[in-house]
């Protein structure tokens, strides 16, 4: 491809993203929007603004996908058969391999300790914030009291 091609499907994809980006954002306000919309009107504006931002961006993420050159096969239209694939391979994977046994009793030991740690660092800010208000305590007791 030459530099000139490259140039105008890098200036494509940048706003396709920047659109993916302003009609996801409209998609994401869209039920605060609803909710505190004042009228009948302003209600079904921003009903029919977000449902052409949900509409935007399957279209837009569908010509990103189409420029990038991701496509599924003819055959297998949602891709759920390489899904079943991966999953099954994975399984596999993990039954026979004792290496990843072997890493998952570190992580949950790992964790067993950072949960530990983290109990004690919990319990230390409690007692430091009960020992803060029984020092203030005390001070206005003996000041006022």
């Amino acid at each position: 491809m030459n530099q000139i091609g490259k140039l105008q499907t890098r200036l494509a994809l940048t706003l396709i993203e920047v659109g993916l980006t302003v009609a996801g954002i409209s998609a994401v306000i869209t039920p605060l929007l609803l909710w505190a919309s004042w009228s009948k009107f302003v209600f079904y504006l921003v009903l029919s603004v977000g449902c052409g931002a949900f509409l935007a961006f399957i279209g837009l993420a569908h010509i990103r996908g189409r420029l990038i050159g991701e496509g599924l096969p003819s055959k297998d239209v949602l891709g759920l058969k390489n899904v079943r694939q991966l999953m099954a391979d994975w399984d596999r994977l993990q039954e026979h391999d004792s290496g990843v046994l072997r890493k998952q009793r570190t992580i949950k030991g790992d964790a067993r300790r950072e949960f530990v740690f983290m109990m004690r660092i919990v319990i230390g800010l409690i007692l430091g914030v009960a020992a803060v208000f029984l020092a203030v305590y005390a001070g206005f007791e003996f000041a006022y009291g």
